[in-house]
């Protein structure tokens, strides 16, 4: 019996000691991988953060609102070129003319002339400005009738284009 006693106590020693080893080092394991996640989350932290200012800046927000800004008020504006310049017009009767022609009767704002006065033979773009960018494209689709009328074949209906969309557009 006490051979199984002292067997028992070296086995439970023996036991204890294997369970402490491997407490240990699980122990050491699991602050090593603290240490890794804590290094990694700072590195991808750092990353993240000049990543995002970089991406966010001040001036490149201000930039896309003002785009969005410009193209929603571009939208709503329609260029006439051809339409015959004179010292006593009115640009609003002259538009409502050419655009009864093709059977519109919009409200138009914001009639005038586009660009500089060069000489007798240069006719200056009109620009005018309608309710919605929707009647803007229903004056757009129907511009092409504009071709067959008498006394307008030399006049065109385009959409209000940025320089660089004019650029694009003619190429």
């Amino acid at each position: 019996i006490e051979l199984q006693q002292k067997l028992l106590e070296v086995t439970e020693n023996g036991l204890n000691n294997v369970q402490k080893v491997v407490q240990d080092t699980v122990q050491e394991e699991l602050k090593s991988a603290q240490n890794t996640i804590q290094t990694e989350m700072k590195s991808y932290s750092s990353v993240l953060t000049n990543t995002c200012s970089a991406a966010l800046s001040q001036k490149k927000i201000r930039a896309a609102v003002k785009s969005a800004t410009d193209s929603e008020d571009r939208s709503r504006n329609i260029i006439v070129y051809g339409v015959e310049e004179s010292d006593s017009e009115v640009l609003p009767e002259k538009v409502s003319d050419i655009l009864h022609e093709i059977g519109e009767k919009p409200a138009v704002t914001d009639c005038c002339r586009i660009g500089f006065k060069r000489d007798e033979t240069g006719v200056r773009p009109v620009k005018f400005t309608v309710r919605s960018p929707d009647v803007a494209n229903q004056l757009l689709r129907k511009a092409k009738l504009l071709r067959s009328k008498e006394g307008f074949k030399s006049v065109y209906i385009s959409p209000d284009r940025t320089v660089a969309e004019r650029r694009a557009y003619k190429k």
